[in-house]
């Protein structure tokens, strides 16, 4: 055999298997078991914030967007903002005064919310300190009567806003006190007793009137007591507490629900949680309203300290809303229901300062409703 055909021929296959590696080499690596090539620095790989991805390539000479008539436009070359260099050009400098370029926060759209929890959202205080007050609660979170009369100046302006004295069983409006609730009205006067007259304000029921006249006895004052209906028991209510009673009547009664939606709970039944939440304002904000519509707005009406009798469909949630929800009246939990002669003080200060609080005039501002007179 000719000697060159013979090496030709050994030499053909080693030629071919190294001209395939170096084609099979210039194709990529294999993404599933290998780290990704590092891009060509001939050929970036550009990113979705490159503006070379959005922006049209246009002719200078032909597009009115970046001709000398648009003033709009800036020259790159001139821009100090995008070529240092050129100190040529003062950037633009924007007045944070100026309301064109620098507007307001549209509040109505986004509203502050506040997140002190020692202040309600239409700015009432929760904390005594911060209004100047030196005043404790107890254990269980409320502020005493007597305490709070006692350590709020002169020229400030208290309004209690309690539930009735112990009555007897029976809902109507002629359920008179116990014997054990006539006398803690008085003693409750006891503890407020002074030579300044007080304003007294009830509901139109016997044993809210009745536990009105005997505070002011155990005061040693004689006064009329003025029936409000702006304080009735339905105050956080959308329907009549009538309508919440034959909704919930026979699914715990509204003691449980009433708790559950001050403290935010979810109501246990899907029927329940269908219709009961339409029953109930906004705990917080209806708080507010109370206190600004209710109080503050009859206060240049009454006197320096008010009394004011209500029921426990009001002041279980005065008292929950006055100390954001952490006062213990979890009924639903605990069997803790707001006491009688306990809700909540409302002090406006000589510099306007509000603050609210959780008060109790006997022992303690909770009760056990496996106790309770029906």
């Amino acid at each position: 055999m000719n000697m060159k055909k013979f090496v030709a021929r050994k030499a053909f296959p080693v030629i071919c298997a190294a001209f395939i590696s170096v084609v099979i080499a210039g194709c990529g690596d294999d993404s599933s078991n290998s780290t990704p090539a590092s891009p060509e620095t001939t050929n970036p790989v550009v990113t979705p914030t490159d503006s070379s991805t959005i922006t049209p390539v246009t002719d200078p000479v032909t597009d009115p967007a970046t001709t000398p008539t648009d003033p709009t436009v800036t020259d790159p070359s001139t821009d100090p903002a995008t070529n240092p260099e050129n100190p040529g050009q003062d950037p633009v400098v924007t007045d944070p005064t100026d309301p064109v370029t620098n507007p307001p926060a549209d509040t109505t759209v986004n509203p502050s919310t506040p997140t002190d929890p020692t202040m309600t959202a239409a700015g009432f205080y929760r904390d005594p300190a911060a209004a100047g007050l030196v005043l404790a609660p107890d254990t269980n979170g409320f502020y005493d009567v007597g305490d709070i009369y006692k350590a709020v100046p002169a020229d400030a302006k208290i309004v209690y806003v309690l539930r009735h004295a112990e009555r007897e069983s029976g809902l109507g409006k002629e359920s008179p006190l116990t014997e054990v609730g006539l006398q803690q009205a008085l003693d409750v006067g006891a503890k407020l007793k002074s030579d300044e007259s007080f304003y007294y304000g009830a509901t139109d029921f016997l044993r809210t009137q009745t536990t009105a006249a005997k505070i002011a006895e155990g005061r040693g004052e004689t006064t009329e007591v003025v029936t409000m209906e702006e304080i009735n028991g339905g105050y956080f209510l959308t329907v009549p507490s009538d309508s919440l009673d034959a909704m919930v009547s026979k699914r715990g009664g509204s003691f449980k629900y009433v708790a559950m939606w001050c403290y935010e709970q979810p109501f246990p039944t899907l029927l329940v949680n269908l219709g009961l939440p339409g029953y109930f304002y906004d705990l917080m904000e209806r708080g507010d309203q109370f206190v600004n519509e209710v109080v503050l707005a009859n206060l240049p009406y009454w006197k320096r300290v008010n009394v004011l009798i209500t029921h426990d469909l009001l002041t279980e949630p005065l008292a929950v809303y006055a100390s954001n929800r952490t006062v213990d009246l979890k009924t639903y939990e605990s069997y803790r229901w707001i006491n009688y002669i306990a809700g909540v003080t409302v002090i406006v200060t000589a510099d306007n300062k509000v603050v609210v609080l959780p008060t109790r005039g006997v022992e303690r501002g909770f009760l056990n409703t496996r106790d309770m007179v029906k």
